[in-house]
């Protein structure tokens, strides 16, 4: 199904408790499952249109073929409508729930379930898990709170099949209608409708609603790609409806609960990883300079090692420093940091004698001494370094700790 139906649902949620189940679904109930799935699908063109209404495309001269000018796909850009920072997570999501047991909300309830072709069998009951994780609270331009505080987190869902059931396409449930009333909406409002996808930092992929759910699958909570009306704020509070469409008689609709996200403090955290420094990975590959000191500045790069050793990566900086007259002066710092590790300690190096654009040189690689580098969040660069160069070369020597500033993102998925 197209990964804009859910925008197409405009039927009332109804109850939201679950009664007793029967053994399979009664012929009122298929029909009224059959009933909201085709009314999916009529609507369907109906909400692509008004989505791509409220987009802002180039306009196309009188004449141009109906079928569309672009030769090149896209390249990476922020997505308007995201709900977390796009440097929270990379594909897999997490299978397994974290971060304080008290803000883990999670129950069994009954997904409508069918076999391969098409037939409804008994209801399974698999268990639905809500939670957070913490993501970078580096100050970033772009709050995903109304609040306007940087405290940000990533908002999955999880549904469970049992161990009996997992894995199964002989026999699977399918995927709910997911809804929320934050901010007043109207159960049945289009803009109400979540976009829940399996992979992050996605623009338009979902779930969708009635596909099926072979295997125990995570899903992040997403905005629809339409415009600010059908924006949600998952760090914010919010009720999020779960409606797996059983039939009239038995709805099954369940709503959870989710207060706002509270990281706590750093003395007191909820989510430590809302205050310890980011894992170091290629988002902090950018320049980065000295607030107090003009002129000064770095170039970091962290760079895979390639098929033969996934668990490490190199960390890389060139420190563009000067001597005691001012003499320009670099020092090429390199390191190995394991996937996953918040500081890396590198080995700094300097040059003499080199030459300049091909010509010939006599130059001579020599150490300088060690940098540690971390990063307290994305915008921020914590180093210590302790180093010196020969007596004859009279370069930059010392030691002591900076704390510098990122330049720039780049190419629409920076860190933030």
């Amino acid at each position: 199904m197209n990964t804009l139906s859910r925008l197409a649902l405009t039927v009332a949620v109804g109850a939201f408790t679950v009664p007793a189940l029967a053994d399979v679904p009664s012929a009122a109930d298929i029909a009224a499952h059959n009933a909201l799935v085709a009314s999916k699908r009529a609507q369907l063109a109906d909400a692509m249109a008004q989505a791509k209404a409220l987009r802002v495309v180039p306009a196309v001269a009188a004449g141009a073929k109906a079928l569309g000018q672009n030769t090149y796909p896209g390249s990476p850009t922020p997505n308007p409508y995201r709900t977390y920072p796009p440097s929270c997570a990379a594909y897999p999501l997490p299978d397994a729930p974290s971060g304080p047991t008290d803000q883990i909300y999670s129950r069994q309830m009954p997904f409508w379930t069918r076999d391969p072709n098409g037939n409804p069998l008994s209801p399974e009951i698999v268990t639905v898990t809500i939670w957070r994780i913490a993501c970078s609270s580096g100050g970033s331009v772009t709050p995903y709170n109304s609040t306007g505080n940087f405290y940000n987190s990533m908002t999955f869902l999880r549904v469970d099949r049992s161990s009996a059931n997992d894995n199964h396409s002989d026999y699977y449930p399918t995927f709910p209608w997911l809804q929320t009333n934050q901010g007043g909406l109207a159960w049945g409002n289009q803009a109400a409708n979540v976009r829940a996808a399996s992979e992050p930092n996605t623009v338009e992929a979902d779930g969708p609603y009635d596909a099926p759910i072979i295997s125990s699958t995570t899903y992040v909570l997403e905005n629809y790609n339409a415009n600010p009306a059908f924006y949600h704020e998952y760090n914010d509070a919010f009720t999020l409806s779960i409606n797996p469409g059983l039939g009239s008689a038995d709805p099954g609709t369940q709503l959870f609960d989710i207060p706002a996200y509270n990281p706590g403090s750093a003395s007191n955290p909820a989510y430590p990883d809302a205050f310890n420094p980011l894992p170091i990975d290629g988002y902090m590959s950018t320049s980065w300079y000295s607030p107090d000191h003009g002129g000064e500045g770095m170039t970091v790069q962290v760079y895979d090692n390639g098929p033969s050793d996934t668990g490490n990566r190199t960390f890389a900086a060139g420190w563009y420093a000067s001597d005691a007259t001012g003499r320009p002066f670099w020092l090429l710092a390199q390191g190995t940091v394991p996937v996953g590790a918040t500081s890396v300690q590198t080995t700094a190096y300097y040059t003499n004698g080199g030459g300049f654009a091909g010509s010939a040189g006599n130059a001579t690689v020599n150490t300088w001494g060690t940098v540690t580098f971390s990063f307290q969040d994305c915008n921020h660069m914590h180093f210590t370094y302790n180093g010196q160069t020969d007596a004859a070369t009279a370069g930059p020597s010392g030691s002591g700790s900076r704390d510098w500033i990122r330049v720039a993102n780049e190419n629409g998925l920076g860190c933030e």
